[in-house]
């Protein structure tokens, strides 16, 4: 069949030139969709007695027959016209079992004996344009999602067929005039992500398809919170302790997702504490020792999401001590009613104070002894306080305090005063009727002044050993030197035997074995000079006036590479030494930094800050001080860590949670150290700020 099409084609190009003008053939559109029908009228037709008209569709050398009459059917004298009806173009109507022979360029050719004629080239295609269109691009899961489909065949004529979807859903269903839509949904646990849904559409011949076309639309399943879920380190917080938060957001598929949770802790009496938390981290707070005491909330919230969990806080009996002068001071800092009976060692010997302590109240005792320098030690058990002070009386005693009591301190001396007054009353009364004698002869009155006048007699009739105590009980206050002692004259404002903390005598610090002192916990900066050996004469001139600088704050105790500043309570008279540390500390490194983009030859350092127990006391003008445990090697280490930087110990960072922001650095042991980013604007706190700054501004 194929050759004789062959053969075919080759005779219609032959015989082209001589029979094209003798039949005209009607011209057929320039595109067909299978299943179309196909008109074919032919004009100028003459029959013969032999022969045959025929019809033929011709495609890439394919030939189709579609008519085939008999030449004896037509006048062989007049010219006569035939039409096809029409043909479907599909196989029934043509006879064929593949379609895809009549698909692509096609020509319908004609001839009746030697007469020929041809249409122009036209297409036969399957093809149909679909565009397939979602009412949104992103979606909730569980949300409907509406899909509009349209149908166009290639001759521009609308799809009478079918629609079948599949991959992110799957449905089918009829399409009427090209166009149909659906409306379906994931289920709400659907993972979040992006989703294809894939579009088929056909029709259908008689036992075949015929026509097929394709597309996809794809479209995007939002990441919702479906679930908080809150962990605590415990079901019970202790004042003063750690204690860990933990949040995890999970999305609706269970799949756990990125955010922040906001949380609120709530007190018994409903005060808030505002903190939040990132999904999938671990959060530490250190509850104030006065904590209240009760059940205590957490209420956790993330877009629209809540859940709460609920702890104990647990009472503690918790006090401060403080010895000042010979004034001993008991502060209740927990947050239940101090109830303990506490130590008082004075020179050896121990008195005992059975104490009832309401929360944040205060009591003060009279520390005595017969004159001297006592070490005092003040335990409780859980907290103490070690004092070297001057301590005057008659018998080692702790007393309710009731304010400095002259009289009753000293009332054999006012025994004593009252008959010097006498005495120098008596005398005068005297000097004074002489006056009025040597009057009456002439003379002129001297005049006496009596407050001068009773002032030397009052100097010289004390005994010396009670003028000294006077003005050794007088010297440390803040009085003028002629209220502080009765002996104007020897008035000395320094006290040999101490340091005066608030005079400039004290500016370095020396590391010892300091067997008497007071132990505290102290913070201490660690400034590692990497290059000390080598730096220039102008950088170690320019390091030690930044040094000097930061002596108005800390004590310095130079050692080789490091050189460590420390802030005992002892000298800084605070225990909230660990933000005058981070804030010297950030002064300095800024400083550094300052010099280092002026000058040529670098300082190159590290800065580390921790906090520990130190043991100090005041000696020769110096803070000589014990380090216990790793207060002083862990900051050193720290400040070996890293370079340019500075890193801080976790016990500053739990001591500062709200004044610093900071950045995890490295581990050293099992020790954790966090970076300074910067300390926070507390405009609340400015003034305490201030007054501590003030305070150890020696």
């Amino acid at each position: 069949m194929k050759n004789w099409g062959s053969i075919f084609v080759l005779l219609v190009i032959f015989t082209t030139s001589l029979a094209l003008a003798e039949i005209s053939i009607s011209e057929p559109l320039d595109i067909y969709n299978l299943g179309d029908r196909l008109y074919v009228s032919l004009d100028g037709l003459i029959g013969s007695n032999s022969g045959n008209l025929n019809i033929n569709l011709v495609c890439h050398d394919e030939s189709t027959n579609l008519v085939k009459i008999s030449s004896r059917a037509f006048s062989t004298t007049d010219e006569q016209s035939y039409s096809i009806p029409y043909k479907i173009l599909d196989k029934n109507d043509l006879e064929i079992t593949n379609l895809s022979r009549i698909l692509g360029e096609c020509q319908i050719i004609s001839s009746l004996g030697n007469k020929i004629s041809s249409t122009k080239t036209f297409s036969i295609v399957d093809d149909v344009i679909v565009a397939a269109s979602l009412d949104k691009a992103t979606y909730n899961p569980g949300e409907a999602i509406t899909v509009n489909v349209e149908a166009i065949k290639k001759n521009g004529h609308p799809l009478k067929g079918f629609i079948e979807a599949t991959n992110a859903t799957s449905f089918s269903k009829a399409i009427e005039n090209g166009k149909v839509s659906e409306v379906f949904s994931l289920p709400e646990t659907a993972e979040a992500g992006t989703y294809l849904l894939n579009i088929y559409v056909y029709d259908v011949g008689a036992d075949s398809v015929l026509n097929t076309g394709s597309s996809e639309a794809s479209f995007k399943i939002n990441q919702i919170a479906s679930s908080i879920v809150m962990s605590l380190s415990d079901s019970k917080a202790i004042p003063g302790e750690e204690f860990t938060i933990g949040m995890e957001i999970f999305d609706q598929s269970g799949i756990k997702m990125d955010g922040t949770v906001g949380a609120e802790i709530i007190t018994p009496d409903n005060k808030i504490i505002e903190k939040t938390i990132n999904s999938g981290e671990l959060t530490s707070i250190n509850f104030l020792p006065n904590s209240t005491a009760g059940i205590w909330r957490i209420s956790a919230s993330f877009n629209g999401l809540i859940e709460q969990r609920e702890f104990q806080m647990e009472e503690i009996q918790k006090v401060e001590f403080d010895i000042e002068d010979s004034v001993l001071t008991v502060t209740n800092v927990g947050n239940s009613l101090y109830n303990k009976t506490i130590s008082v060692q004075i020179g050896g010997e121990e008195r005992e104070l059975e104490l009832k302590i309401n929360m944040g109240e205060t009591r003060k005792f009279n520390l005595g002894a017969p004159n001297g320098k006592y070490e005092v030690l003040v335990d409780d058990g859980e907290t103490s306080i070690n004092r070297q002070i001057l301590l005057t009386g008659n018998v080692i005693s702790v007393s309710n305090f009731n304010g400095f009591n002259f009289f009753k301190n000293y009332g054999i001396f006012l025994v004593f005063l009252i008959a010097i007054v006498g005495s120098v009353g008596f005398i005068y009364l005297k000097k004074s009727r002489k006056s009025k004698v040597s009057r009456g002869s002439g003379e002129p009155r001297k005049k006496i002044n009596l407050i001068k006048f009773i002032k030397e007699k009052f100097n010289k009739k004390i005994p010396k050993n009670v003028k000294s105590h006077i003005n050794e009980s007088l010297h440390y206050t803040n009085k003028c030197p002629k209220v502080q002692s009765l002996d104007s004259s020897n008035y000395s404002h320094e006290d040999k035997s101490m340091i005066d903390l608030t005079k400039d005598k004290i500016k370095s610090a020396e590391s010892s074995l300091v067997l008497k002192g007071e132990k505290h916990i102290s913070s201490v900066i660690s400034l590692r000079i990497k290059n000390n050996e080598g730096m220039s004469d102008v950088a170690k001139d320019s390091l030690h006036k930044i040094i000097e600088n930061a002596q108005a704050k800390g004590l310095v105790d130079w050692r080789g590479d490091y050189i460590f500043v420390v802030f005992s309570p002892v000298a800084t008279r605070t225990y909230h030494n660990e933000i005058l540390a981070v804030k010297v500390a950030q002064e300095i490194t800024q400083k550094l930094k300052d010099y280092n983009k002026k000058f040529r030859d670098k300082i190159e350092f590290n800065v580390g800050v921790n906090s520990g127990d130190m043991i100090a006391s005041k000696v020769d003008g110096k803070l000589k001080y014990t380090s216990i445990g790793s207060t002083i090697s862990f900051a050193k280490r720290v400040s070996d860590s890293d370079s340019g930087k500075i890193l801080i110990s976790d016990s500053i960072r739990k001591k500062l949670l709200r004044d610093l922001k900071v950045e995890r650095g490295k581990e050293i042991g099992e020790n954790p150290t966090y970076e300074l980013l910067d300390i926070k604007n507390r405009s609340g706190d400015a003034e305490r700020l201030k007054d501590l700054m003030k305070r150890s501004n020696y």
